[in-house]
């Protein structure tokens, strides 16, 4: 699958890419795999993969087992490898995440997810993701779900039920609160 210039502008830039929207999760696996190989020949990748949905894992990646693992063991293999990507194509496991966002952030790490729920990029970025870290947030303050989503500052791409981009957002950094922008 080809790319989106703008994507591959962002993969290249360490930005991380989030891949959301109406299509089935094959169509968004094929997408994510083209992001997976691009960055692979660019970056130190690892790979989360719980459910084995992926078709291809690039032989340079690192796969994370995590069956057992909680966020600091996993952290810390992504350190111990020198992982400076990681690709998840399952964005559920909320422990798992909010470490990605962590790690996007805070560490310069750039990020590949797949929401794999029915969502389109502004749900996704103004209402899973946020869930999703209040839910693991031992604080439950959701400044730190919109601090931590703007440092993270992925770009959504959100396909139609027919496979093909419908959109690309990104979060406005210069507004109060999540809002979004769309270039396509």
């Amino acid at each position: 699958m080809q790319i989106d210039s703008l994507v591959n502008d962002a993969l290249l830039d360490g930005r991380s890419v989030i891949i959301v929207g109406a299509a089935p999760l094959a169509d968004k696996v094929t997408t994510f795999q083209s992001l997976v190989n691009a960055v692979a020949g660019t970056r130190k990748l690892a790979i989360i993969d719980e459910k084995h949905v992926l078709p291809t894992v690039p032989p340079s990646a690192d796969v994370i087992d995590v069956d057992f693992k909680g966020v600091d063991a996993i952290h810390r293999e992504i350190r111990e490898h020198g992982d400076t990507a990681v690709a998840v194509p399952n964005m559920r496991r909320g422990d798992i995440v909010r470490l990605l966002m962590d790690f996007a952030g805070q560490e310069d790490g750039q990020v590949l997810l797949v929401n794999d729920a029915r969502s389109d990029a502004e749900d996704t970025l103004r209402n899973d993701l946020p869930m999703i870290l209040l839910k693991s947030s031992p604080s439950g303050h959701t400044e730190f779900s919109d601090a931590a989503i703007k440092a993270m500052n992925p770009v959504v791409v959100s396909l139609d039920a027919n496979g093909n981009v419908e959109s690309i957002k990104v979060v406005d950094l210069h507004k109060d609160g999540l809002h979004t922008v769309t270039f396509r």
